[in-house]
């Protein structure tokens, strides 16, 4: 599955981002779902505004399941497709298995939501996260309990 990569003002081959999301059980299928949702728009954006360096963006869609098997398999579907990068994933679990692939192949990968400590314990050259690591969030949590009293 592929968003249509053809917007006004732009040219050239698509920028081919691979999506990582749980669209089918086991997964969380409504927040796969609205990951995409975001994904979509932001390159609906991107190409809006004239695309990357007027080439336009285009995503590569791969339904994880929530199954960490079929995650790694999808880093390396897309990266023979030649996609720039890979964006999203929602399950902890299933993000650090993509992660691995994902720097075992050179592939660069945002995680867009998983919060296990482990993705990014290690200093990793391909991958990064949006949401902060779960023990910060905890921290924060028990702090805030110990200034509440």
């Amino acid at each position: 599955m592929s968003t249509p990569s053809s917007q006004p003002g732009t040219s050239g081959p698509s920028v081919r981002i691979g999506a990582l999301v749980p669209l089918t059980p086991p997964g969380w299928v409504e927040a796969g779902r609205h990951l995409l949702a975001g994904l979509e728009l932001a390159v609906r954006d991107v190409n809006d505004a004239g695309g990357i360096g007027g080439r336009p963006l285009e995503l590569v869609v791969r339904d994880t399941a929530a199954d960490p098997r079929k995650a790694a398999a999808a880093v390396d579907e897309l990266a023979r497709l030649g996609v720039a990068a890979l964006a999203g994933e929602y399950h902890s679990v299933v993000a650090r298995a993509a992660a691995a692939r994902a720097e075992a192949v050179g592939l660069p990968f945002l995680c867009s939501s998983a919060v296990l400590d482990a993705l990014t314990e290690e200093p990793a050259t391909w991958v990064a996260r949006l949401a902060p690591a779960q023990s910060r969030g905890w921290r924060i949590f028990a702090d805030f309990l110990l200034g509440a009293g």
